[in-house]
């Protein structure tokens, strides 16, 4: 049998959550994982999982997608005011956003130089700096 080792190491993620590991956060998870590192929205899914008729409805999708991002099997990526992507590269890494294609690119770190960042308020620490840069053709 086929091992995928993306789908293999979020299920282990999954488990060692606090998450029930229920058979359509399973289902998820596969889906997510299949191709490794991807982007998506949950509209991508929720398209996805009806042509291949498996039976979840886009609150459940929706409700996975944060649960996995709360428990770090995936990160979001906030690409506008009402539009939010989904990764499944959780290595440190940029993108560049097409804005007329709306598809998201891996930028590696040491591909951006960032020079400055303004003093962080006091009391406050640094969690991380992630850059979108949008392209258009």
């Amino acid at each position: 049998m086929y091992k995928n080792e993306h789908i293999d190491k979020a299920l282990k993620m999954l488990e060692n959550s606090p998450l029930k590991v229920t058979g359509q956060r399973i289902a998820m998870i596969k889906l997510l994982f299949k191709n490794g590192a991807a982007h998506f929205t949950a509209e991508d899914i929720y398209e996805e999982v009806n042509k291949k008729k498996i039976k979840i409805s886009l609150a459940t999708i929706y409700n996975c997608l944060n649960q996995f991002k709360e428990f770090g099997i995936i990160k979001a990526i906030k690409v506008s005011s009402d539009k939010i992507y989904f990764d499944t590269n959780l290595k440190e890494h940029h993108h560049f956003f097409c804005v007329k294609s709306a598809k998201l690119i891996d930028v590696e770190t040491n591909k951006v130089k960032i020079s400055k960042l303004p003093k962080i308020p006091r009391g406050k620490k640094l969690k991380s700096v992630d850059v979108i840069i949008n392209i258009s053709d």
